[in-house]
């Protein structure tokens, strides 16, 4: 018996495929909602214990931060183009000056 299940016919979709490498489709670089709900799903119950719509936001929230940086990753595997941007310390840089209070 293979693991073939297809999560749109209401079937169980393998643990193998609910990681974060399969949140993107490698083939278009876009967010599979599928498994990005089955995640959402499974730490919400880790994490409160029951499918809630308040433990759901929270679970996705988590798994929002993420995706941004996953979808960078995917346009330089391909060789697309990516925009960074340059943050550099306000005004010029002297001797004997902290910059932080941290």
């Amino acid at each position: 018996m293979t693991n073939d299940t297809l999560p749109v016919s209401g079937g169980a979709m393998p643990s193998c495929i609910l990681t974060i490498n399969h949140l993107i489709v490698e083939e278009t670089g876009d967010v599979n909602i599928a498994v990005l709900k089955g995640l959402a799903h499974r730490r919400a119950m880790a994490d409160y214990g029951a499918i809630t719509p308040r433990s759901l936001r929270s679970a996705i929230r988590e798994y929002a931060g993420m995706i941004p940086q996953l979808q960078t990753a995917w346009r330089e595997r391909h060789g697309l183009p990516v925009d960074y941007v340059m943050v550099t310390a306000f005004g010029p840089a002297r001797d004997g000056v902290r910059r932080s209070a941290f």
